[in-house]
């Protein structure tokens, strides 16, 4: 019974303490739309990922948080943020670059 409970809190302390790290968000345009294949990164690694057809991402890193992640996508301009806390980073608005805007306004 021993040995049980032994093997039971040192496997719980190996896992805690390499536990991940992990960020998730949506993506949307001016017009409230979800941006598909954004392309979201922590700074100053090559830890990326992409959003789905919705919009969403999940980012995950074993680096302790207070991390700044960039947001990219072709027709925007380039976003980036802090996140300081595990969790959800909620809805982020990418704003259109000047070529998309002359695009949409018929120039």
């Amino acid at each position: 019974m021993r040995k049980g409970i032994f093997t039971l809190i040192c496997c719980s302390i190996s896992f805690f303490g390499f536990s991940q790290n992990v960020v998730t968000g949506k993506i949307i345009d001016e017009l409230g739309l979800p941006i598909y294949l954004a392309m979201v990164e922590i700074n100053s690694t090559d830890i990326v990922t992409y959003t789905d057809f919705d919009g969403v991402f999940s980012l995950e890193s074993n680096r302790n948080f207070h991390w700044k992640i960039n947001i990219s996508s072709k027709g925007y301009k380039t976003e980036s943020f802090f996140v300081l806390s595990g969790g959800s980073a909620g809805e982020i608005i990418l704003e259109y670059n000047e070529e998309m805007k002359k695009i949409l306004e018929g120039r």
